[in-house]
């Protein structure tokens, strides 16, 4: 094998002239001299340089990022599906597409679409299609935890509303990877409009994506799918694809719940048929279980987590589960090395899909509907059943023979119920349930011969998926017949708990030689149909020393025995409290040689092995996407050693001395000589098992570690159950279902300061104290905004009543506290409107425990008493006390007189202050103080219930219940009639002594020019003046209007005459070129003539 593997080294060459060439550069030889240096270096000084080099550092550090750690367990293969989300308008064909990739993937065909869908895309990925919801929340939540987006556009119509919605909360929450698909092509018919639509629609995407995003075409559909070249083309692409971790789902774990089951009480099932109503309102919670992939990181009980729409829970139980959609086993060898296969098989296609109608299986809330159809019915063979020789007939022989061996069914399966009539009539009275299983499966047995024709008439209406279920409950009898008849027979019924579901080998020695080597060696115990009782004896004589393999139920053994399922602890408490009842002798059955002392009982208590056998109902049974296992796999995992720890951690055999006390071994646990023989027997075959399944028990091991520390890694398919859910939200459930994890601090509240921008598209601007609905991390919650911008000096955060139109501002509002640096997105609403719903983006900025938001308040007051610059100052303060408060605050008037508080004066807030100058009566004095303002602790977190009510803003709820605007008359602007006249001061003397010490520029001017101007008389015309002043006004215009007139009169017959002249002139210019034509014709003779003479004279 190493030769094989032995790849062939690379040889040079070691004498041609590129080698040679190489080994001159290297050495240096081959070095020219450059003509001018400066040729090949940068240009234009220093400064240049600098520029030049400083663009592509700043390049660089542009496409450099923080690499993401991948914390999947890439050694265990554990790697989780990637979510595709499929998103679009309404009717858009978002389930058409999903239907075709799934088509594509796994050769399914899909007729509803409902919930996850799980598959294997390749030898070591798996996706999960999800077809997001129109509505804004569904929208929000799978925004949060897809890895892959398919953006659906309908080219016929361009771009909708729910698209850019989509798109903006992507940016987000993360931005993961983006696919562009054009549908409704087929509608266009023009391929120049198809082409110019394309490109229309392909520049709008890059705009909003990045230039390059892909986007791919579906022309039409055929078939109902979309054609198979572009579903293959976009495949691959989607295979190609390369997921980031993002930040938020890196350092917060959370799974996708792929099916949700609802945990009923088994003990008051009759109670819920019957009091059904009285029941749910008595008890509107119950506990749920909840299946998906562990991603983002481990996962563990008791840890916090939060469903949007639903609110905060602790996980009360977590169990790792068998993996629905494994990928594919052969892409390993047996020797651990890849086996490099290019395309899956028919079998590797895995898909889980439990709410669609995958492999003719549906679950919807209340049931599960198996469709079998005719054609793919098999029926069990005819040596399975009899043990018959004469079974290996032709196949048409025993194809047109399945009436007769039904009939003989029935007869041996009524011959063996026979035995059990007595028990099932006192079962009839007190159980319904086993009642109806019996009565399907028996039709001719007396239990349910009266009511056979009753039950044909009724079976006639109804639906096929009950009858499909019912031949599913009938074949179980069958089932259980056949495992009686098989070489590994039950032990004695009378062990009903733990001892019922283990089964013996033949002999150790048959085992030992023949192992598992083929199915036919199973079936070497003939079937005596005449005598049970001694059948049944001898199969307890011959298997009572083996000890090898347990009943293949719903749980394992050590569900069962320590209870970690809640299913399988209940399971088990049953089967204990049954074999409570029984004789000491009947569990001597399981150790002792001597079987034959409970022969007796045998008869009396084998119905307890049909009532176990029979009491697994459709929903307890575990539906496998592949081939379920075989029994020879299942010996393999079942191995001696574990059952012999069992039998140990049970029994309490280890650490005991058992020689003092020979007769009470029975009691106490020990193993007899006989027991220990054969384990010893079997280990050659668990040996050679085990050797074959090395790498699955080491697997098996660290997955046991992890229970026992109930520790789950990424990747891991685990149940989580969680209490006290609302009934009610599991009936009007919508959407996906995701469980976020919360770390131990974001459970707490406070103020979160973001830094906000309103969305451009939306129609308004936000203020502050309206209430909005926000998406921080996991949450969906309403909460009241406070908004504000920081000061340019940075010494406060002050107060904005509104938000500005085209910049940044921060908003403080209450809620669970987040880490930094997160998307958070804010809503008005989530009903459906023609308007861009996104009010605003952000991101959070900071945690605080109080805050430092101040706004702004004018104090108004007025003069009530004024001396010199001296005032006492009312209706500014209310007491006293709060005068002290803001004694040596700064005051001022309108008219800019500053001044200061210095004193209270009474009980009713009058006050002393001074100022620069003296005030009048009528200023207005005001103080200017900052107060801090604190946003409301409101917090209500969205239920998707139709019972949960939203707050509504203030004009909501004016405009529903037709409430005008209060109006305030100080808001009003109000033109003033009695206003005051303007003050006159009297003028200050200035006496001349002192005007003689003033500067030039101070002293009072004697101006001539103002005193001449004064001394001139004015000119004041008399009434005749102005009589003939106004005549000659009249003349001028009558003489203006005169020459007006006669100017159009003189442009109108110009008109006229050109107009008349115009054919004469036509004429005159035609016969001008006619003249011109005969002229130069003359002149051209002439001068041909004068050529000529020339010419001859030469």
């Amino acid at each position: 094998m190493e030769e094989i593997d032995r790849k062939k080294s690379h040889r040079t060459h070691l004498s041609k002239r590129k080698v040679l060439k190489k080994k001159l550069k290297k050495e240096g030889a081959d070095k020219k001299e450059r003509h001018n240096p400066k040729a090949f270096t940068f240009s234009g000084g220093v400064k240049s340089v600098q520029r030049r080099v400083q663009r592509t550092l700043d390049i660089t550090s542009k496409r450099e990022k923080a690499p993401g750690i991948d914390k999947s367990n890439v050694e265990d293969e554990s790697t989780p599906p990637y979510i595709v989300a499929v998103q679009g308008p309404p009717g858009v064909g978002k389930t058409t597409l999903i239907r075709s990739l799934v088509k594509n993937y796994t050769k399914y065909n899909l007729n509803v679409i409902d919930g996850t869908v799980t598959l294997v895309s390749s030898k070591n990925r798996r996706l999960t299609f999800i077809e997001c919801p129109n509505d804004m929340h569904g929208m929000i939540d799978v925004a949060k935890v897809a890895d892959l987006v398919l953006l659906l556009i309908d080219a016929s119509f361009s771009f909708e509303m729910e698209t850019f919605e989509f798109l903006n909360i992507l940016q987000v929450h993360g931005f993961p990877r983006v696919l562009g698909v054009l549908t409704h092509l087929d509608k266009i018919e023009d391929n120049k409009t198809l082409r110019k639509t394309k490109k229309k629609l392909k520049n709008r995407f890059w705009t909003e994506i990045y230039n390059g995003a892909k986007l791919f075409y579906l022309s039409g559909i055929h078939n109902g799918f979309y054609n198979k070249t572009e579903i293959r083309n976009l495949s691959r692409f989607i295979a190609v694809q390369k997921f980031e971790n993002l930040s938020w789902r890196s350092s917060h774990p959370y799974i996708v719940s792929l099916r949700i089951e609802e945990i009923n009480d088994d003990d008051n099932d009759d109670y819920h048929q019957n009091n059904k109503q009285s029941f749910e309102s008595k008890n509107p919670e119950t506990s749920v279980y909840f299946y998906g992939f562990v991603k983002g990181g481990i996962m563990r009980k008791n840890q916090s987590v939060h469903i949007p729409g639903l609110g905060d829970y602790l996980i009360n139980d977590i169990d790792e589960f068998n993996d629905p959609c494994p990928l594919p086993e052969t892409s390993i060898k047996k020797n651990g090395t890849n086996a490099g296969l290019r395309v899956l098989k028919t079998k590797e296609r895995n898909i889980y899909a439990p709410y669609c109608d995958v492999g003719n299986v549906q679950i919807d809330s209340n049931s599960m509907y198996i469709h079998i159809p005719d054609n793919t019915v098999n029926f069990t063979r005819r040596k399975v059943l009899f043990n018959d020789d004469n079974s290996d007939s032709d196949s048409d022989v025993e194809n047109n023979s399945h009436s007769e061996e039904e009939e003989n069914l029935d007869d041996d399966i009524q011959d063996i119920d026979e035995s059990f009539e007595g028990e099932e009539e006192e079962e009839e009275e007190d159980d319904d349930d086993d009642n109806y299983y019996h009565n399907d499966i028996n039709p001719k047995s007396n239990s349910s011969h009266s009511s056979s024709e009753s039950n044909s008439e009724d079976e006639e209406y109804l639906p096929e998926a009950v009858k499909y279920v019912r031949k599913l409950q009938k074949s179980q009898s069958v089932l259980n017949k056949r495992v009686n008849n098989l070489s590994l027979k039950l032990l004695p019924s009378s062990e009903v708990s733990l001892e019922n579901s283990i089964l013996y080998e033949e002999s150790s020695e048959a085992g030992k030689n023949k192992g598992f080597s083929n199915d036919d060696d199973l079936m070497e115990t003939e079937y005596e149909e005449t005598n049970n009782q001694s059948y049944y004896s001898e199969i307890k004589s011959k298997n009572s020393d083996n000890f090898l393999f347990s009943k293949n139920v719903n749980y394992s053994l050590k569900d069962l025995v320590y209870g970690r399922n809640a299913k399988a602890r209940q399971v088990f408490k049953k089967m204990v409290s049954q074999n409570n009842n029984k004789s000491i002798n009947s569990k001597k059955a399981l150790f002792d040689d001597d079987l034959e002392d409970s022969q007796d009982d045998l008869s009396s208590d084998t119905d307890d092995i049909g009532e176990i056998l029979d009491s697994f109902r459709i929903n307890d049974v575990y539906i496998y996407p592949t081939k379920p296992k075989s029994i020879r796999e299942l010996v393999s995992y079942w191995t001696e050693e574990k059952f012999y720890t069992l039998k140990q951690e049970k029994f309490i055999t280890g650490g005991i001395d058992n020689s003092d006390d020979e007769e009470d071994h029975h009691i106490d646990g020990g193993l007899t000589n006989k027991e220990n023989e054969a384990s010893g027997n079997t280990e050659d075959i668990n040996d050679s098992i085990n050797d074959q399944n090395n790498d699955s028990d080491s697997n098996q091991d660290n997955s046991m570690m992890d229970l026992e520390s109930k520790v789950f890694k990424i990747g891991r398919y685990v149940r989580i159950r969680i209490d006290n859910i609302d009934k009610e939200w599991i009936r009007n459930r919508q959407g996906i279902t995701i469980l976020g994890t919360l770390l131990p601090g974001e459970s707490v509240f406070g103020n979160i300061n973001i830094r906000i921008k309103k969305h451009r598209w939306y129609p308004k601007i936000l203020k502050s104290d309206d209430v909005l609905t926000f998406s921080i991390g996991w949450r969906r919650f309403q909460s009241i905004p406070l908004y504000s911008i920081e000061d340019r000096n940075e010494t406060r955060y002050r107060m904005l009543k509104y938000t500005p139109e085209h910049m940044h501002c921060y908003c403080t509002t209450y809620g669970p506290i987040i880490p930094c640096n997160f998307g958070i997105l804010a809503i008005r609403s989530s009903e459906r409107t023609s308007n861009f719903r996104i009010a605003a983006t952000g991101v959070s900025v900071e945690m605080q425990a109080k805050s430092n938001i101040v706004k702004k308040l004018k104090l108004v007051g007025e003069p009530k008493k004024i001396q010199k610059n001296t005032a006492f100052i009312h209706k500014m303060f209310n007491s006293d006390l709060e005068v002290s408060k803001f004694i040596g605050a700064k005051i001022q008037t309108v008219s800019g007189i500053r001044g200061q508080v210095k004193k209270a004066i009474s009980t009713h807030g009058l006050f002393r202050a001074t100022f620069e100058d003296k005030i009048l009566l009528s200023d207005i004095v005001f103080c200017k103080t900052w107060v801090s303002m604190t946003p409301r602790e409101f917090y209500n977190p969205v239920i998707d219930l139709p019972t949960w009510r939203r707050m509504r803003t203030q004009a909501e709820l004016r405009r529903e219940l037709n409430i005008p605007l209060a109006i305030k008359a100080d808001s009003e602007y109000v033109t003033k009639q009695d206003r005051p006249e303007k003050k006159r001061f009297n003028s200050v003397p200035v006496p001349s002594k002192l005007e003689k010490e003033l500067p030039y520029a101070s002293k009072t001017k004697n101006d001539s020019k103002k005193i001449k101007d004064k001394n001139q008389v004015a000119v004041i015309k008399s009434t005749f003046e102005k009589r003939v002043a106004n005549l000659f006004q009249r003349l001028s215009t009558i003489q203006k209007e005169k020459t007006a007139k006669r100017i159009e009169k003189k442009r109108i017959k110009r008109e006229i005459n050109i107009k008349r002249r115009q054919p004469l002139e036509r004429i005159r210019e035609a016969k001008n070129e006619e003249r011109k034509k005969r002229r130069y014709a003359l002149q051209g003779i002439k001068m041909d003539k004068q050529r000529r003479k020339l010419m001859m004279k030469d």
